[in-house]
């Protein structure tokens, strides 16, 4: 078994731990909620990027607070006059350690942000340069395709965006909703994704598709796509693909779509539809019960920004296990390292 598959069954373990030991978290929250952010702006890489991005929607969707993702050569390198009164930066990272992270959190704190730092690594620079450190449970990971040091990060963000909307009495079933979820991801473990190793055992390109809090999703299951099989996957929203990335799909072309429930959802299923009238391989992943062609079941949650969550668990283990038919390591991606240090 690849360190890969077995990090990912590992996960729903995390998540619970996640739950029982909570205390920087809702310290964070509830700060948070004493003099709400006017902006949160995050700072990350590659998949703890994604992460961020999931991050995000969650808080502007629940709370409303506006939250952007600022390019790290403009704060590290360029130093702009920025503003940043009654402003955040959240800092994601698996290790900590590279350098573009920790001097844009260092300047934009200069600039008037307070800062946290979310890492998987104890007693990383990252986290000494922070206000605030939420050190995630994972664990050391020795697959270099980062998986459950990814699925951490998305739990520590649903997680303070609930708890931020429980202090300040918004009642969206979120929190309760979280306290499901190992048991759901558990439950994703078994579901069978077959019909995507039949579509991508030969494949060199393809499109991911997602919308809202699906595509961080989307965009993770693309760059792992890349990583562990060597297939050039690009993600696109369901809208933004309309707008010309949609004239390279053709007939036999695979197509993987994220739709989870919501009003995302009949927007991504109609694309879907509309891309296998060309002839194109189209999956759609989504709850258990979806009416579509090509799906590949996911276990619904009890809150729909909850669903990624169960739709990365099975992508994971069907990426592990397709790296592998493919004839590749998972583990040991070529050209890659686990820790990448960019200035």
């Amino acid at each position: 078994m690849s360190f890969m598959l077995s990090e990912t069954l590992s996960i729903p373990a995390i998540l619970q731990r996640m739950l029982d030991e909570d205390s920087a978290v809702r310290a964070l929250s509830q700060q948070w909620a004493q003099a709400l952010p006017e902006l949160m702006i995050t700072v990350a890489r590659g998949s703890s990027d994604h992460a961020a991005a999931y991050f995000s929607y969650a808080l502007m969707s629940q709370v409303g607070v506006p939250s952007l993702s600022i390019p790290l050569s403009l704060v590290s390198l360029q130093q702009p006059p920025l503003r940043l009164k009654n402003a955040w930066v959240a800092a994601f990272s698996q290790s900590g350690k590279s350098p573009d992270l920790i001097d844009s959190v260092h300047y934009l704190q200069q600039r008037g942000a307070r800062s946290v730092a979310l890492v998987n690594t104890p007693a990383s620079p990252l986290a000494a340069v922070s206000d605030h450190e939420v050190l995630l449970p994972a664990g050391l990971e020795q697959s270099v395709a980062a998986t459950k040091s990814y699925v951490a990060m998305l739990m520590a963000g649903a997680q303070s965006v609930a708890y931020l909307t429980d202090a300040l009495a918004i009642d969206n079933g979120l929190t309760s909703a979280l306290h499901l979820l190992p048991e759901q991801m558990r439950q994703a473990t078994s579901e069978d994704w077959s019909a995507l190793h039949k579509v991508l055992a030969s494949a060199d390109k393809m499109i991911v598709i997602g919308r809202g809090a699906a595509l961080p999703i989307a965009q993770e299951a693309a760059l792992k796509l890349k990583e562990t099989s060597g297939i050039q996957a690009e993600a696109f929203s369901s809208a933004e693909v309309r707008h010309g990335p949609m004239e390279i799909i053709e007939e036999g072309y695979p197509v993987l779509v994220f739709a989870p429930s919501g009003p995302e959802q009949p927007g991504s299923l109609a694309f879907a539809e509309e891309m296998r009238a060309r002839g194109a391989q189209v999956l759609v992943v989504a709850p258990r019960g979806t009416t579509c062609e090509g799906l590949l079941p996911s276990v619904p949650t009890a809150h729909p920004l909850l669903e990624p969550f169960t739709m990365i668990q099975g992508f994971y283990l069907s990426a592990a296990q397709l790296a592998v038919a493919r004839g590749r390591n998972p583990d040991q991606p070529r050209f890659l390292k686990k820790v990448t240090q960019t200035r």
